[in-house]
Formats: C-alpha cells, structure tokens, sequence
C-alpha cells in the first residue's frame, strides 16, 4: 500500500498525530468563524471565555487515566474483535459536525447532513451494483436487517424466514420483535455457508417469504453462495436479502473507479468463488452494510439499502411538529429510528471522498486484510501444532491445535491453554485473539472424525484480521503470531 492511502490512519504508534493535531486546529478555527458569523450585532453572554476550570480539568485527567485502561484496539496485534482504527477523514468529519450537533431524522434538523447522507448512499448503491434503490444510515446492523424484514413482513404475502445457523445471533431476537413465528435456521456447510440441500427441502414444503443469506458471517466470516440463492429465489419466489454487515465493503475490491466490475483476469488474488458472489450482490433486493466495520468509520455506522423504493412506504410515519419541508429528503420518514446523528453521516461522507469504496481506495485496504487471512491459512498448515478449521472467505480465521487424539475434549482443552496465554483475560498478552464456539450439532458436520463423549460444544481459536497493518513488512505481524503460537505450543 502507497503512503497516500496509510497516511490516512494516526497509525499503531501514533506516527502520523502531528498532521492529525494540524488538521484539527483548522476544523476548530474554521468551526469557530462559523459560529460569530451569525447575528454579529448581538451582544457576547460569556463575558470572560474560559482559560481555567478546575472541575472540568481535574475530571479530564482522571477521565483520561481511566481510558487507558481500554484495549489497544488500534494495533494489529489485537485481532480479537471487528474493531479497526477509523480513518483521519472520519475523526475530522465527525468533530467537525458533531460540534453544532446535526439530527438527521428531518431535513430541517440537518439539512447539510441530510444531502450528506443521501451522497453517501448513492455512492453504497454504486458499490453494491444497484442501478436504483434508496437507502439509510442506521446505528448498526441489527436494526438495519430489523428494519429490512419489517419492510418485506408489510410488503409481500405471508410466508416463512430462513436464515443459517450462524447467522448474527439478531436474527431471532429480530423475529421476536416483529412476531414473525414462522422462522426456521438452516444448516450450513464446512465451509459454514448455508446448506442449499437443507433449505430447498424447506421452501418445497413452506411458503416463503424472506430468506436472509450472510456475507461475512460474524464467527468465520464465511459467505453464502449468492449465485445458488438468486436461482432458488428464480424457482420459488422469495425475497433475498443480504446480511453484507461484515463482508459487503469487500466489492470494492472488485470495482474500478467509475464503479464497473474488474474482469476476473485482472484481479486474479481473490479466489473463483468470492469473486462470483461479489459480482452477485447486486442481484439482491436488499442488504445490509456496516461503515462502522470494514468501511473504516466509527461506531455505530450501519446503513440499510432497498432495491424496491416501494418497501420504504411499509415503514412511513410522519408527525406534526416535523417534516415540514416535504421537497427535501426527510430520512427520519422511512426509518425505523428516529433521531440519528448528522455527524455520522458527515464521517462517512468526507472519508468516501478521500477513500472511495473502489480498488483504487478502500478496495486496497480490503485486499490488505484478506491477504494477511491467505497468509495465516498458509502458515499454520505448515505449523506442527496448529490446524485450520476451515478456508476463510474473507479475513477472519479460526484455528485449533492439533492433538494426538482426535476428540473435542482434547481440543477445547488446547483452545483454553491458548486463549489463557492470548485474550483479554490474560495480562499484557504478545497478541489478543478470541473464541469461537460451536454447538454439538454443528461440530458432527465439521470435524465428523472427532469424538464428542461429552455432547459438548467446541472451542477454536478465532483471529479477524480487519486491520490492513498485518500485511505489510512482508506479514510480519502474521509470521509474528505464528511463531508466538508455534513456542507456546511446543511439548
């Protein structure tokens, strides 16, 4: 990666705070012109601006000792979490608004941020291939995929929902809320992807109304094939969304920078299969899409996107005291939530502009993460100790180690010594990885030759590798926690 796309991160040690510390002074400066640029004849009501506060000083200090208590989120060698540094563009472009406090509900309420908002949505439609569509920001991907479902329950005839067993847990609470009771998980595969088998022999048997399939699963990050799902959906009619909450970011990576798709042969590093599926995404009819994950904002930044307009009018609410300029975008109208900030929306805005979701900006910075995922794959299969538990799609890993007896107790006892040695739980650890645990049921598909005495659920090791840190210096923070792995594994 050039310096012109790592420049835009402060960086795991900081290395670019200086420039950071610039462009803040000039968002500050130019946010206080802002402010005496109104009403200028009006009368100052502070008469003495503060230089001292010995309350707010004194709790900004123990504030500040507190929070560095918090995890080192921000380098490569915490790789437990779908956590990523936000991009400069993002800090500026949030502090920038954040401190004349937009609301983004009505057009009124933050009419900059609204225009904001609908740009940045127009440039998600681009990138997932939807030639027409509208769409929100949300605080996150749970009430995004709630908000999709409730707009297909209103919109279609009655009729089942289906998503895979490792779906995001949200999936069943989301049917809860809606009192949806005709909802059924399915299978998934080896690969962890949604068992096509399992739920044809479904959608024979019901009618169906919604089926939810991942790209980028939250434990694997495995993805669904799209290409098998759009002819099922052909065959019996159903909706298909995407939960893109994770993965859906990474169709930049295919993408040139008028938005056109990149012929295989010109983007030989991702694989066949994930390839396909990418191009597929646009197919769908709605999905799910995180800023806050891998397009480098903030939390929370989720969006929803439709490509029917008409599911938007499912969701229509107004009131008296809003919503008055019925010309201008009123988000607030068509979403589940009302008040959200316009600060977010001016984040994910100027960060687009700087690093457009295409291979030429953010598609790089994918491609980074994947490639460190690849290379972990191919280092721990020549590792002694370690086995892989499946080919990831993306960028998140799962692991365990490799024993002499083939038994789930063995493995789960390994998985503890492990994360005992790398996780939160343990005191200055070299690198912070999590767990990722299955259920019996599950573990019969994916280790069958493994014994379970004990009926119990299995524990691996899970790495996400979202940070593009991992892959430069020739990997040298994978190659690093190999050999961490391999000497705290040796006999």
């Amino acid at each position: 990666m050039t310096n012109n796309i790592l420049n835009n991160f402060i960086g795991p040690k900081a290395e670019n705070i200086k420039y950071l510390k610039k462009l803040l002074d000039e968002v500050i400066d130019d946010h206080a012109a802002w402010r005496k640029s109104f009403y200028e004849d009006d009368p100052a009501l502070i008469k003495t601006p503060a230089i001292y506060n010995r309350n707010l000083e004194n709790e900004l200090k123990k504030f500040m000792k507190r929070i560095h208590s918090n995890l080192p989120f921000h380098h490569p060698r915490y790789a437990a979490q779908m956590l990523k540094d936000p991009a400069i563009p993002t800090i500026l472009g949030y502090l920038a608004l954040m401190m004349s406090n937009p609301n983004n509900h009505a057009y009124e309420g933050g009419p900059v941020t609204t225009e904001m908002e609908m740009e940045v949505i127009d440039t998600l439609l681009k990138m997932t291939g939807y030639k027409k569509g509208w769409g929100h920001l949300a605080s996150g991907g749970s009430l995004a995929n709630m908000e999709a479902l409730w707009a297909a329950r209103d919109f279609y005839p009655e009729g089942s929902v289906f998503f895979s067993e490792v779906s995001h847990y949200s999936w069943k609470r989301i049917c809860s809320i809606l009192r949806i009771k005709n909802f059924e998980e399915i299978q998934v595969d080896a690969r962890f992807r949604i068992d096509l088998n399992h739920l044809e022999k479904k959608l024979k048997k019901k009618r169906t109304m919604f089926v939810a399939a991942n790209f980028g699963s939250t434990g694997t990050g495995s993805v669904d094939s799209i290409t098998d799902l759009l002819y099922l959906k052909e065959k019996y009619g159903f909706h298909l969304h995407l939960d893109a909450a994770y993965g859906g970011f990474a169709r930049s990576v295919i993408l040139d920078k008028s938005f056109n798709i990149i012929p295989k042969k010109n983007v030989k590093e991702i694989d066949n299969y994930i390839y396909e599926q990418l191009k597929a995404i646009e197919k769908s009819d709605s999905l799910t899409i995180d800023p806050h994950k891998l397009g480098l904002i903030s939390y929370g930044a989720g969006a929803v996107l439709y490509k029917n307009e008409k599911l938007k009018d499912m969701i229509l609410n107004t009131a008296p005291y809003t919503y008055h300029k019925l010309d201008k975008p009123n988000i607030g109208m068509f979403s589940l939530e009302g008040s959200r900030p316009g600060a977010m929306a001016a984040a994910c805005y100027l960060t687009y502009k700087v690093i457009p979701p295409h291979s030429g900006g953010l598609g790089k910075i994918i491609f980074s993460s994947i490639s460190s995922s690849k290379k972990f794959y191919q280092l721990a299969a020549t590792s002694p100790y370690l086995l892989n538990l499946n080919q990831p799609d993306l960028d998140i890993n799962c692991f365990y180690v490799h024993t002499d007896e083939s038994t789930v107790k063995a493995v789960n006892t390994n998985t503890e010594l492990l994360y005992n040695h790398l996780s939160v739980e343990t005191k200055n650890p070299e690198f912070i990885l999590s767990k990722f645990v299955l259920p019996p049921s599950l573990v019969k598909r994916i280790l069958p030759d493994y014994t379970n005495a004990q009926n119990a659920n299995l524990s691996v090791m899970r790495i996400v590798f979202m940070k593009h840190w991992s892959s430069l210096r020739n990997f040298y923070y994978v190659r690093e926690l190999i050999k961490t792995l391999n000497r705290l594994l040796q006999k």
